[in-house]
């Protein structure tokens, strides 16, 4: 019990700071907020990714749909000159908010912000560029060639505003204020949807009215933080003056090989739609991309579900409680392991009747890709605690190098599984989960064990559970399948509450040991009193 309470007492400052704390049950009511308003926004993001993906399709046609993720992925690139910077301003600006250091924190972030808007001045010509040849580069349906330049500019310019956004978007993450960081993502969502559905409805479809609607959910996201970051860090100020050149050795320290890291896990995780683009064309390119938001939604609940530990790791390692630490990520791993092998395994088992539903019969054959797309998942996510051990020690070196390696594995590996060994898109997608895999069952735990001193076997017993438990609900959804396949949105349900009340179960008795429970009762208030 005396464990646990020490991560409670963390999670006590972690909505809040330490003169605003109201104790126990304050911190418990805060961590429930947070991971339930990820669930929320998760959910609705989720639903409203179902109706609008086929609401594009219809409109566009599949070909010219495919278009907008892949101008995505090509527009995520830029990411890796910024992402360094980012990330840097998390860890040390919430360790310097943590130690109370309001001087240092100033010049940290306006070191990171004046840094970021001097490399999206650097970027703005490349992307101009980009964006007048990407006709020339990739597979682009006829008749959609300035359509399409016209949205990669869009997209592009969105980038630049949310890198900046990003800087004042740190006060709502060191504080862990995740309702409010979810709120504006759920204001930016909607008014990006709701542009287009607009636009759509009063004039003939085009990219650019897809274009404008990323562009009205970046100004929302940027508003909004700023207004945020005002008020829950009043003590920072945007000072040129507070620029800091010393300051700026220890962020591109960092940032440096989280931008190796990036491209790393672009290569990892981006570059399957310019593959299939180059090697199948642009009507592949729609198929391939609708089924692959079910792994970027699975990525995108996996990071929410860790990420409102994020802020408790780096507290812990600045209070240099490296005990609490170790429990702390070993039970992250199993806990988030056995809670995203549901939504995996429920992917995996009901694909076919899923896609027939969702999309029509015509797309049932996707229904392998989207199993190779997801399967592996569960596994690859639940290392993400681990993940955020290595930047709280700064220790992201090697992890850096490692995924650029695996990265170019993932790329010689899908052209090669695409071109010559027959598998077809199928091949893209068994590359990457193949290589994917191999680095974070391996390298990941092994190397977080080795930075934190301790037995190099520590963290590998805790991966057995993601992989039992999507087998089991994937195999168990798939025999309900045989057995009566869904044919409606209800059925489907249905079936996949039952396979979810029967997982619950097993979890409960057999999958949780006593430590487990008593830190899930230490963090969520429902305990008799």
């Amino acid at each position: 019990m005396m464990q646990t309470d020490a991560l409670v007492k963390d999670l006590s400052d972690t909505g809040e700071s330490s003169a605003q704390s109201s104790g126990v049950e304050s911190a418990r009511e805060g961590f429930v907020i947070n991971v339930s308003s990820n669930v929320a926004f998760m959910v609705v993001q989720a639903v409203v990714s179902f109706w609008f993906t086929p609401y594009l399709i219809r409109h566009l046609g599949i070909a010219v749909y495919g278009m907008i993720p892949l101008v995505n992925s090509v527009t995520a690139y830029l990411q890796i000159f910024t992402s360094g910077f980012n990330s840097a301003v998390n860890r040390f600006l919430t360790i310097d908010l943590e130690r109370g250091d309001r001087l240092t924190a100033n010049k940290t972030f306006n070191t990171a912000l004046f840094g970021v808007v001097g490399v999206v001045l650097v970027l703005s010509p490349v992307a101009l560029a980009l964006s007048w040849a990407f006709p020339y580069i990739f597979d682009v349906p006829s008749g959609w060639e300035s359509d399409t330049r016209w949205l990669f500019a869009f997209v592009a310019v969105v980038f630049f505003i949310s890198v900046i956004g990003s800087n004042f978007a740190v006060s709502s993450y060191a504080y862990s204020k995740f309702l409010l960081r979810n709120g504006v993502n759920l204001a930016a969502l909607f008014a990006r949807v709701g542009l287009v559905v607009a636009l759509f409805s009063l004039f003939p479809a085009r990219l650019t009215h897809v274009g404008g609607g990323f562009l009205i959910s970046a100004i929302v996201f940027y508003l909004s933080h700023r207004l945020i970051w005002r008020k829950l860090t009043p003590e920072l100020r945007v000072q040129i003056t507070a620029f800091d050149r010393s300051r700026l050795r220890p962020l591109m320290g960092m940032g440096g090989w989280v931008a190796v890291n990036r491209v790393g896990g672009m290569l990892l995780k981006r570059v399957d739609l310019i593959v299939v683009n180059t090697v199948f064309g642009a009507a592949m390119t729609g198929g391939y991309g609708s089924v692959l938001q079910f792994s970027a939604l699975t990525e995108s609940l996996g990071t929410s579900a860790g990420g409102v530990l994020v802020p408790i790791i780096f507290r812990k390692y600045a209070q240099g409680d490296f005990i609490g630490l170790k429990r702390l990520a070993s039970q992250a791993v199993k806990l988030l392991g056995l809670a995203l092998a549901l939504p995996v395994g429920l992917l995996c088992g009901f694909s076919r009747p899923l896609l027939s539903i969702w999309l029509g019969p015509s797309f049932e054959d996707l229904s392998v890709l989207l199993v190779f797309l997801v399967a592996h998942l569960s596994l690859n996510l639940c290392v993400l605690p681990l993940l955020y051990v290595q930047s709280a020690y700064n220790r992201i070196r090697w992890p850096g190098i490692v995924t650029l390696l695996s990265g170019g594995a993932n790329l010689g590996l899908a052209i090669l599984l695409a071109t010559w060994g027959g598998c077809g898109v199928v091949g893209v997608a068994l590359a990457g989960a193949i290589v994917w895999t191999a680095k974070n069952a391996m390298y990941t735990p092994i190397y977080t064990a080795q930075v934190m001193r301790l037995p190099w076997w520590t963290f590998l017993p805790k991966l057995s559970a993601s992989v039992i438990g999507t087998f089991l609900v994937g195999a168990a959804a798939y025999g309900l399948t045989l057995a009566r396949m869904p044919n409606s949105w209800l059925t489907l349900a249905s079936s996949a509450a039952v396979v979810s009340l029967l997982y619950a179960l097993s979890v409960g008795v057999i999958g949780l040991n006593r430590t487990d429970w008593q830190l899930l009762k230490d963090l969520f208030p429902w305990r008799t009193k």
